[in-house]
């Protein structure tokens, strides 16, 4: 599955593969790619983030609004109209530059953590919610199917401490229901009772 997003001179590739994510960004100074494992990838601690830098908006706002009102005023239009355009064009210059900064500094994004990247950030609604909604989801499937396979697998020849352990992190992190972890936790411990030598543990 794979996503394109695109924000004036940043593009973002999101592909999730069969094993690992392949990210890659570009921009006007550089590209970078990077492959992370799947596994690394934690949905429980997902962050939805949207924000807009108040001030920039307050300013092109008041350059707006008295680009509006020398428009309107009849009185500019009394004499020859040469001081009226330098003015009109000042002002649609200042206006159109800190609505440009103010979309470029506002966010609207995904923060999705991961074990050793960081927060991988993503756009919340490019190409659009949906799409992304739907990267996320089957992201978080790939997710509980892997972690599931690799530590959710009971082994009666191995010590029963640790797959407990690993059973408790699942559940933790939500990659297995409680009523799963009940049934995975009877599947490995049946009716044991206390702890023997070797370390197994037992209930």
């Amino acid at each position: 599955m794979r996503i394109i997003q695109k924000k004036l001179f940043l593009s973002k590739e999101i592909e999730i593969k069969d094993k690992h994510v392949k990210l890659k960004s570009k921009d006007l100074t550089g590209s970078q790619e990077l492959i992370i494992p799947i596994e690394e990838f934690d949905i429980s601690r997902i962050v939805y983030q949207k924000n807009t830098d108040n001030v920039m908006l307050v300013i092109t706002l008041i350059f707006g609004f008295f680009f509006i009102i020398n428009i309107l005023n009849p009185a500019n239009y009394s004499d020859d109209g040469e001081g009226l355009i330098g003015v009109l064009i000042f002002l649609f210059s200042i206006t159109s530059l800190c609505s440009l900064i103010t979309y470029v500094k506002s966010k609207h994004i995904v923060l999705i953590p991961t074990l050793n990247n960081g927060y991988i950030e993503i756009f919340r609604s490019r190409p659009n919610e949906y799409e992304v909604d739907n990267l996320i989801d089957y992201l978080d499937k790939r997710i509980a199917e892997i972690l599931k396979d690799k530590y959710g697998t009971i082994d009666k020849d191995l010590p029963i401490e640790h797959q407990l352990m690993n059973l408790k992190w699942l559940h933790e992190r939500k990659v297995i229901t409680d009523l799963e972890f009940e049934k995975l936790k009877f599947e490995l411990t049946g009716n044991q009772k206390g702890t023997n030598s070797i370390g197994y543990y037992n209930q």
